[in-house]
């Protein structure tokens, strides 16, 4: 008998083993820690109240957890991560948490549901298509070792840290930006992970032409140059300043697939290609 119920008064400690075991089988391996999971968590604006589980025999062995934030303007809902055990698979478990989600969090004041989905998961996907989610974009995932190209930099191009948490100047910084950040790596993450990224500018005769948002471990979560300031080397030593802090093991969860003048960045410093993702969107 499988009872759902909201996951409002479990722990974070209480779920981390379940979810652990949930993506033991990952096409895409998780290797995080208690502090890791908690930490993406908050990152994401995990709220246990806009989560579901699925019990069997008192036994949790499902989950969608959700975060609570804005998209696009509105409320909105994100699957931060759904899981089943191996032992519950093929009872549908996934589907049946999802669309009690989707009736359930329009009476929590929330107009959009987002998510993102692995595009070689098939067999979440359709679930996602048949609770309603439309696909809206295609993300990449490049991955690999910095290995700086040769080019000069702009004469007079200072690098400097820029303030991140809640004084992450976001508004003044999305000019620079073609497209949107990820729910993961928006403006609302940044301010949700202070005093733990790594935030640079790059400015040229004192006024900022571009910057890069990172995580200690080498995860780029933003990167833009001011239009009027490509192909000038900007992007190259920002990415290769992180390098010189973080490491060169770099990647760049969620970078929007028809961005090609930054994949070609990427690409040519040995950033390349890996999974991609659909993001997906439903309305409440």
């Amino acid at each position: 008998m499988i009872k759902i119920a909201s996951l409002g008064d479990q722990s974070q400690e209480g779920l981390y083993g379940v979810f652990m075991e949930a993506f033991a089988d990952y096409s895409v391996p998780i290797t995080w820690s208690l502090a890791d999971f908690q930490e993406s968590n908050q990152r994401r604006g995990l709220d246990l109240s806009l989560s579901l589980g699925a019990w069997e025999d008192d036994a949790l062995v499902g989950f969608i957890l959700n975060g609570r934030g804005a998209w696009a303007g509105r409320p909105a809902a994100y699957d931060l991560g759904t899981g089943v055990l191996p032992r519950a698979r093929g009872l549908g478990l996934a589907g049946q948490l999802a669309a009690r989600l989707v009736e359930a969090l329009p009476g929590q004041g929330l107009k959009t549901y987002v998510l993102e989905v692995l595009r070689d998961n098939q067999a979440a996907l359709r679930t996602y298509e048949k609770a309603g989610f439309r696909i809206t974009r295609m993300l990449e995932c490049p991955g690999g070792e910095w290995r700086p190209p040769t080019g000069k930099h702009p004469r007079g191009l200072e690098l400097v840290d820029l303030p991140q948490g809640r004084d992450f100047p976001g508004s003044e910084l999305e000019v620079f930006r073609d497209w949107e950040p990820s729910w993961q790596n928006s403006d609302d993450s940044i301010a949700r992970t202070p005093g733990r990224l790594v935030v640079l500018g790059a400015r040229l005769e004192g006024r900022l032409a571009g910057y890069l948002v990172a995580s200690p471990a080498g995860t780029i979560w933003q990167l833009a140059v001011a239009r009027a300031e490509r192909r000038k080397g900007i992007g190259r030593a920002l990415l290769s300043a992180l390098a010189a802090r973080v490491g060169p093991s770099l990647r760049y969860i969620n970078i929007q697939a028809d961005d090609e003048a930054s994949r070609g960045l990427l690409a040519s410093g040995g950033i390349t290609e890996g999974p991609g993702q659909y993001e997906m969107v439903r309305d409440l």
